[in-house]
C-alpha cells in the first residue's frame, strides 16, 4: 500500500469538504479506498461527502462499510442513523441510533434527536427520557433544559415545567427565552398576573429583545387588557423590535382589533405582515377566516389560490380548497362549486388514507359531500368522527347540519338536542 498516497487523497478530501466542494472530496476519498480497501477513516468520510450531496443510498453503503471495518463504530452506527431521518425512516434510524448507544456513543446530539424524534412521534415519555441523557451529559446547555420544559408544556404539566426553568436559570441566569416559557406555562395555569411580572422582569433585564416584548403583547391580549397591548404594539414599533416579530405580532394586533369589532383594520394588519412575509400560511388562514366570518366571497375566491401557492400542507390546502368551493357557491358560481367540492372528497380521501390521524380532513369531506348531496356518504363520515371522539359533540352538530341541508327537520332536531345534551353551550 502507497501509504503516501493514501495520505494525499485523505488530507485533499478532508480540504475539499472544508471548501463544500463535495463532489471533488467524493473522489479523492474513492481513491483513498482503492488505495485500502479496510479504511474505515475513508469510508467515513466518503459517506459523508455523499450525504453532502444527497447520494443517500450511497452514504448508508460507504458507512455500513465502515461498521464492517470496525462492527461496533457507534460514530458510523450513528450516521446511519442520521441518514435514515433523511429518509424519514423513522423506525430504521431509532433503531440505529440505539444501536449506537449501545456501543458506547454517548452524545448530547445522538440523545437530543432521538427526543426531537419521539416527541414529534407523540411519544412524551420517551421524549422526557432521552432529553433528560442529553442533559446529564451537556449540563451546561440551555437548549435542552427548554426543550425539556416545552416537553412538559405539551403534556400541560406545568409545575414539572417551571421546576426544569428553575434548575435552568439557577445555571445559566441570563437565558432570556427561559422568561418566554415561563409566562407561556403561567397563561396556560390561567396565572396571568405572575406571567405578566415575568415578562416585565424579562423586559426589564433584557430591554431590547423583541421577543420578550412580544411576550408581554400575548399576556396582555389574553388578559384582555386591549388598551396597554396598543401601547406597547406602539412602543415595539417605536424601538424597532415589531419588524422582526412582525408575523406573531400582527396576529396579536388582529385580536384586539377584531374584539372591537374593527374587520378592516385587522385585515389591513395582517395582509401588510403577509406582503412582507411573502405569503405566511398562518397568516393567511386568518384572513380566509375573516373573509369566510363576514361572508366577503369575492376575496375568498381571490385569495384561497394564494394559500395554495404556499405549500403549507395538507391543513391549509384543504381549508383553502374547501372555502374556494363554498364561496363559488355562494356567489351562484354552482357548477364550479360542485366540481371543486367533487374533487375535494376525492384528494381529501386519498390523504386521510395516508394521514387517518388528519381529523380536519374527514371534516372537510363530510362539508363537501353535503353540498353536493351526498348524504349518505356525509352521514359515513360523522359516525366515523363520532367513533374517533365519542365524547365531543362534532358528530351530532354534523348531523344536524346534514339533516338540515336533506330536508329531514326531525332528524335534525334530534341531533341538535343529543348535542347540546353534551355541551349546553354549543350554538347550532
Amino acid at each position: 500500500m502507497d501509504i503516501e498516497k493514501y495520505n494525499d487523497h485523505i488530507s485533499q478530501g478532508v480540504a475539499l469538504m472544508a471548501q463544500a466542494n463535495y463532489p471533488a472530496a467524493k473522489n479523492e476519498f474513492e481513491k483513498a479506498i482503492a488505495i485500502n480497501i479496510q479504511s474505515y477513516e475513508a469510508y467515513i468520510h466518503l459517506g459523508n461527502a455523499c450525504a453532502n450531496l444527497g447520494l443517500l443510498d450511497e452514504a448508508i453503503a460507504a458507512f455500513k462499510n465502515a461498521l464492517v471495518v470496525d462492527p461496533a463504530s457507534g460514530e458510523a452506527l450513528y450516521s446511519i442513523g442520521n441518514i435514515y431521518l433523511l429518509k424519514d425512516e423513522r423506525l430504521k434510524a431509532v433503531e440505529y441510533y440505539n444501536k449506537a448507544d449501545e456501543s458506547g456513543f454517548n452524545r448530547t446530539e445522538l440523545y437530543q434527536i432521538l427526543a426531537a424524534v419521539f416527541f414529534e412521534a407523540n411519544d412524551s415519555a420517551q421524549a422526557l427520557r432521552y432529553i433528560t441523557r442529553a442533559i446529564a451529559v451537556s449540563p451546561f446547555n440551555g437548549e435542552l433544559r427548554l426543550f425539556k420544559a416545552n416537553v412538559y408544556l405539551a403534556e400541560k404539566k406545568y409545575e414539572q415545567a417551571i421546576e426544569t426553568l428553575d434548575e435552568m436559570q439557577k445555571i445559566l441566569p441570563d437565558a432570556f427565552e427561559a422568561y418566554d416559557l415561563r409566562a407561556q406555562i403561567y397563561c396556560g395555569l390561567k396565572k396571568f398576573d405572575e406571567a405578566l411580572k415575568v415578562c416585565q422582569i424579562g423586559c426589564e433585564r433584557f430591554p431590547d429583545d423583541a421577543n420578550l416584548a412580544l411576550s408581554k403583547l400575548k399576556v396582555l391580549v389574553e388578559m384582555n387588557d386591549d388598551e396597554v397591548a396598543e401601547k406597547l404594539l406602539e412602543d415595539m414599533k417605536s424601538r424597532n423590535q415589531y419588524a422582526s416579530v412582525i408575523k406573531e405580532a400582527a396576529i396579536q394586533h388582529s385580536i384586539i382589533l377584531l374584539r372591537k369589532q374593527d374587520v378592516d383594520t385587522a385585515l389591513a394588519v395582517l395582509l401588510e405582515a403577509n406582503d412582507v412575509l411573502e405569503n405566511d400560511a398562518d397568516i393567511l388562514y386568518l384572513v380566509l377566516d375573516i373573509y369566510a366570518q363576514t361572508e366577503n366571497y369575492e376575496k375568498l375566491i381571490e385569495y384561497s389560490p394564494v394559500m395554495l401557492s404556499v405549500d403549507a400542507g395538507p391543513f391549509y390546502e384543504s381549508t383553502a380548497k374547501y372555502f374556494y368551493a363554498h364561496a363559488l357557491d355562494k356567489v351562484g358560481r354552482v357548477d364550479e362549486a360542485k366540481v371543486e367540492y367533487k374533487k375535494l372528497t376525492s384528494e381529501l380521501r386519498k390523504v386521510t388514507i395516508e394521514t387517518p390521524s388528519f381529523y380536519e380532513g374527514y371534516i372537510y369531506r363530510l362539508l363537501s359531500h353535503t353540498r353536493i348531496g351526498e348524504y349518505d356518504k356525509a352521514l359515513e363520515l360523522a359516525d366515523y368522527l363520532e367513533n374517533m371522539y365519542p365524547e365531543r359533540t362534532d358528530a351530532n352538530a354534523f348531523r344536524y347540519f346534514i339533516y338540515k341541508e336533506k330536508g329531514d327537520l326531525d332528524s335534525a332536531e334530534e341531533q341538535k338536542n343529543l348535542a347540546l345534551a353534551k355541551n349546553p353551550d354549543i350554538k347550532l
